[in-house]
């Protein structure tokens, strides 16, 4: 019997949590799976220098690790880590409890013995509904920061490093010098990550691949109508444009990124969530990949094959699935699919028990597959994440790919190997007639564009994307910097992660994350070509994170326009909403411009107050502009380019841009706005949805509410 080659293909992924324009970062996972899984499996490969594998670096996710290592990101989470715990106010410590247990409580907390305390102690003050104040001191606040990154670190890193060691042998009773430590710690190891990368791959243990550069489907760029192939009645977003430049440029970018920092161009492409069709060949075409890869399901619906297993999950002809095929066209790359039930095993089934069955079973499936195995050389292909795996395993999963790389290593009949080499050295002896479209979730692009959501989500990005395209052929020419950002929010905003947290396929905690974030991106592509933002973006398109607590109008309001409190009695019982209370995301570095926000109406007038927690001219410089959204009865916009001056010129545009009229406005203490209902095709009985957008630079810098809408109605109608 001739030994079978066994590719493992680890695909490492986060979504982009960073807004280009306001240089934030959302969520921490990037750096929590840097310091674990991305350094961890790297670590465990080199105990075994003859397992030779490829690993898949998103080029997305290589820019935020680089930010990390340059010390140029820092999300919401590390932040609030890097606060005093003396000083923590009691929004910060509501924060923490929140968001610091947000690890898998059975790998990475119950085994913590302190983190452990503080996790149950937690659960019990919200169920018992305990103020944070009395239930919690400053001690247990600060070993909840520190555990909430050290119990992420890999433990090879640990072992390796003195200062970790120390810390979790100390346990509890941190000191802010201990969390320090801790956290110049972190920052050596994702130093690490890149360099390491590149050690390995220079000495051929490791292929390095790549992604199209923000992780977006190929296909659906370059045709949505592809879905149609699996999904023959699937409906279509109401607005489109033409994507398919677009499919290029992310593979170009991705090559470019990969050889920028790697060393060298990627040989292989893994196309995100494994996404082919026809419609996406020429987008590789002539690119110079040696292999693209994806599921056996695909190769299932492209060609008459056997793709059935007995009853312990071998496949019963296993030929047609272990080679490369050639893909139909010229200058195309061989295309490899991979071995859903083994790879699936790893992912899914053998963290439920004990490492060394789990490793022998997976060998043993492999040599089983082998002797069924006819011709030859056969590569079983097994492809899978990188990183959320281990999040259920012991240990991060060292002691499973312990046991299985020394039980590969010691088998004969198995041969690990980098894909590129297997398909130089056993070229595709067949070829595809057409490739089917699909992902490697059930061979279709259901996630992605079947729900409304999904299309609601399409439809926004073309019409962001065919506002870009149209201001890049306008006269006078935009400035090329503001274009390329522009473009790039785009890009951004056309990656797969979005609409994966859309619609009711999958669900987390931070959907209404995603869900801001995604029209954050497109937001700040209109500001960055100087045109407001459509109001549908100031609206959730799933569900937004909590309601808006906001104090509503007690009484009709009747104000002198002119930027001072003359009279206390003439806001006395408006509608009150403090930045505070915008949202349920806290970010305490950046104090927001607006403190609080107050409004109303009157017989024949809509009124706006902001305050900045002093006089207004000190909060607001030249480049500062913003816009009220008012999206109900109808769409209406209130745009200032200048807050500078102190009778801010705000024009009113209806939803096709066209001014209607101009509303009263001064500041001077505060800013203070009166808007004709009329102008707003509104009468006193209507209720009126609005919302506020503060922009600096094209950059947004802040919104009230976070999400979603502030309702007026008039008091006098209730």
């Amino acid at each position: 019997m001739q030994p079978i080659h066994l590719a493992f293909l680890w695909h490492q992924h986060q979504p982009f949590y960073k807004d280009r324009v306001e240089g934030r970062y959302v969520l921490p996972w990037v750096r929590l799976h840097a310091i674990k899984d991305y350094i961890g499996m790297l670590l465990v490969l080199r105990e075994w220098p003859g397992i030779r594998c490829t690993i898949n670096l998103v080029p997305s996710l290589i820019v935020q690790i680089q930010d990390y290592a340059d010390g140029a990101a820092e999300d919401d989470a590390l932040r609030m880590t890097r606060y005093s715990a003396a000083d923590l106010s009691e929004e910060d410590c509501g924060y923490i409890l929140r968001h610091f247990f947000a690890g898998n409580p059975d790998r990475l907390i119950r085994g913590i013995r302190r983190y452990n305390e503080l996790f149950e102690q937690r659960n019990a003050a919200i169920k018992n509904k305990t103020s944070p104040a009395k239930a919690f001191s400053t001690q247990d606040y600060r070993d909840m920061q520190v555990w909430a990154t050290l119990s992420w670190f890999h433990p090879l890193v640990v072992e390796s490093d003195a200062v970790l060691t120390a810390l979790w042998s100390k346990g509890r009773d941190f000191s802010e010098a201990d969390k320090a430590a801790m956290l110049e710690r972190q920052d050596h190891t994702i130093r690490r990550v890149l360099p390491l990368h590149a050690e390995l791959s220079d000495t051929g243990q490791i292929e390095l691949s790549t992604t199209p550069f923000y992780h977006p489907i190929l296909p659906l760029l370059c045709n949505p109508e592809s879905a149609r192939e699996a999904l023959p009645d699937l409906p279509m977003p109401e607005r489109r444009s033409d994507f398919a430049p677009d499919a290029r440029e992310q593979v170009q970018r991705a090559m470019t990124l990969h050889k920028k920092v790697l060393g060298h161009p990627p040989l292989g492409l893994w196309p995100s969530e494994g996404s082919v069709g026809m419609d996406m060949l020429p987008a590789i075409r002539g690119c110079g990949f040696r292999w693209i890869a994806t599921d056996e399901g695909i190769l299932g619906r492209s060609a008459d094959v056997d793709l059935s297993r007995n009853e312990s999950g071998i496949l019963n002809s296993p030929d047609a699935l272990y080679q490369p095929y050639a893909l139909p066209g010229d200058d195309l790359p061989a295309i490899v699919f991979r071995d859903r039930a083994l790879s699936d095993a790893i992912g899914f089934d053998y963290h439920r028990g004990d490492p060394e069955p789990g490793a022998e079973n997976f060998v043993w499936r492999v040599q089983e597959s082998a002797q069924r195995c006819t011709g030859g050389p056969r590569l079983v292909s097994v492809i899978l994440d990188g990183e959320n795996p281990w999040d259920y395993y012991g240990k991060a999963g060292l002691t499973f790919l312990r046991a299985l790389y020394s039980r590969i290593e010691a088998c004969p009949e198995i041969v690990t190997t980098r894909l590129s080499d297997f398909v130089e050295q056993h070229p595709p002896e067949q070829s595809l007639e057409r490739l089917a479209a699909g992902s490697w979730i059930h061979s279709n692009f259901a996630i992605w564009i079947g729900e409304a959501e999904d299309r609601a989500a399409w439809s926004l990005l073309a019409e962001a994307r065919d506002a870009v395209a149209a201001r890049a052929e306008q006269s006078p020419p935009l400035a090329p910097d503001l274009l390329a950002r522009a473009w790039e929010q785009i890009y951004i905003a056309e990656g797969s992660d979005w609409c994966w947290w859309f619609g009711s396929h999958n669900t987390s905690a931070q959907d209404y994350l995603f869900d801001r974030l995604f029209r954050s991106h497109l937001a700040n592509a209109y500001s960055l070509i100087g045109k407001p933002p459509p109001p549908a973006l100031a609206h959730p398109i799933g569900k937004p994170d909590s309601p808006i607590a906001v104090t509503p109008p007690g009484r009709w309001l009747a104000v002198v326009v002119n930027g001072r409190i003359d009279d206390s009695n003439e806001w006395d019982g408006a509608g009150h909403l403090h930045a505070g209370q915008a949202g349920s995301s806290m970010h305490r570095a950046a104090e927001p411009m607006v403190t609080d926000l107050y409004y109303g109406v009157s017989a024949d007038t809509f009124w706006l107050r902001m305050d900045t927690g002093g006089p207004f001219p000190d909060r607001v410089d030249e480049p500062t502009s913003m816009t009220v959204h008012l999206s109900s009865p109808q769409s209406f916009s209130m745009v200032s380019e200048a807050l500078s001056v102190p009778h801010p010129a705000f024009r009113i545009l209806d939803a096709q841009g066209g001014e209607v009229g101009r509303p009263s406005a001064a500041r001077a203490d505060v800013l203070e706005i009166g808007c004709p209902l009329n102008l707003l095709a509104a009468s006193p009985e209507d209720e009126i949805q609005f919302s506020v957008e503060i922009t600096r630079a094209g950059a947004l810098i802040q919104r009230l509410p976070n999400d979603g809408v502030v309702v007026v109605r008039n008091p006098a109608s209730r």
